[in-house]
């Protein structure tokens, strides 16, 4: 059946800029450009297919915009800032996504990577020392490098920003009460946790007028502690308050991965936000209930488990969701947007979210280089398999969490 009257294949529009349908791609965490900081031509056409797949919006995988050191350097090197770190051909990203697809619409994601250090000195898993706290100069600077960058993306031709503020990363740490134990002015209340967000959009807004800022953070940290479902509410409308053009909900933090399933709900794997053995339909979707919770003047982006395209129309349509993310079943069938709309095939994905291509990213068997965005578990049974095996073992192998 002919989906194209589905409000799902509807414009939306976030912060004056036209989406030509509620389908987003969501930031993939793509090594090669993270490793290597070239545009190369694996990556080009990653999103040459994304978008003539038929997506509205395509979010990067995270831009670096600051971080102290490289993984193979001694921690005694210099501060790396955005002017080092950019990735070199990161405009023509923009160009092939437009010469494909002139409608759809492409974001890049900015991130601070490789950072042992947070808003507070706090225990964590991952070491046998307590993460550094940052010195108020470091959070300026920090501050400026985003803005920087978020300058740098409108001058290269994307269409708007995302700030990666969940899993964990830097500007999560800065959100969430369970890593945020500061006492001036950048922790402990809701406002003052969020300052850090609302600095990175002022500047930038007095270098970039109207472009759009979205951000991706959690709904819950699954933490003791954290960021949960009570006190997501009141953070959203903090982060609202700082400028935010549209919210993308998602969840988890590396620190969770410590805790066993029968606590978490779903099965640890190193990604806390890609939820496996999602066959049954009330497994999937599994963060609106969150997005249920939030009531904000801007577009609200669910990511997590999406699968069902008739079930995801009855989201959106439910009017607390408008726009719907999707990750892995994207690395499988770059188009199923189209698929999706023609009423071509089932109404679920080819992918079946078992996280293989976990495993082709973080381990990149049989490769020297990075390892790729890519579903081994189509192209590759072996590695499948091998990668299936790793998921369960994974943290045996990981002593800081065992």
């Amino acid at each position: 059946m002919d989906r194209s009257s589905y409000k799902i294949f509807s414009t939306g529009t976030i912060a004056g800029m036209a989406v030509p349908n509620r389908l987003v791609r969501s930031a993939t965490w793509d090594p090669c450009i993270l490793d290597s900081r070239q545009m190369t031509e694996e990556v080009l056409a990653l999103y040459r297919n994304l978008a003539l797949g038929g997506a509205g919006l395509l979010i990067s995988g995270g831009l670096p915009v600051y971080r102290e050191r490289f993984p193979e350097e001694d921690s005694d090197k210099p501060v790396r800032l955005y002017a080092d770190l950019r990735v070199n051909g990161v405009e023509k990203m923009a160009q092939v996504v437009r010469a494909a697809n002139p409608d759809c619409k492409i974001v890049a994601q900015l991130e601070v990577g490789y950072l042992d250090a947070g808003p507070s000195s706090i225990a964590t898993p991952f070491s046998d020392q307590p993460i550094r706290a940052l010195a108020v100069d470091e959070i300026e600077q920090i501050i400026a490098c985003f803005v920087d960058a978020i300058v740098d993306m409108q001058s290269s031709g994307f269409d708007g920003v995302q700030l990666h503020a969940a899993h964990g990363g830097l500007l999560s740490r800065f959100l969430s009460p369970y890593s945020n134990r500061r006492e001036d002015e950048w922790g402990r209340a809701a406002e003052r946790r969020a300052r850090i967000v609302r600095e990175i959009i002022a500047g930038a807004r007095k270098r970039v007028g109207d472009f759009p800022i979205l951000i991706k953070m959690n709904g819950t940290d699954y933490l003791v502690g954290g960021v949960d479902i009570e006190s997501f509410p009141a953070l959203a409308h903090e982060i609202v308050r700082a400028g935010v053009d549209a919210i993308e909900i998602s969840g988890g933090m590396w620190e969770c991965l410590c805790r066993p399933e029968a606590e978490l709900g779903f099965r640890p794997v190193p990604a806390p936000e890609s939820h496996t053995r999602i066959g049954r339909p009330e497994r999937q979707s599994y963060f609106l209930e969150y997005a249920e919770q939030v009531d904000v003047p801007v577009p609200i982006i669910l990511v997590g488990g999406n699968r069902d395209v008739e079930r995801l129309e009855a989201i959106v349509q439910g009017g607390k969701v408008d726009f719907i993310a999707l990750c892995r079943p994207l690395i499988r069938e770059p188009n199923l947007p189209n698929r999706w709309r023609a009423g071509i095939g089932r109404r679920l994905p080819e992918c079946v979210s078992c996280n293989s291509c976990l495993y082709a990213m973080i381990m990149h068997p049989g490769r020297d280089e990075p390892g790729l965005v890519t579903c081994i578990c189509k192209s590759d049974k072996k590695q499948h398999r091998r990668a299936q095996k790793w998921l369960v073992t994974w943290k045996e192998s990981q002593g800081e969490l065992t």
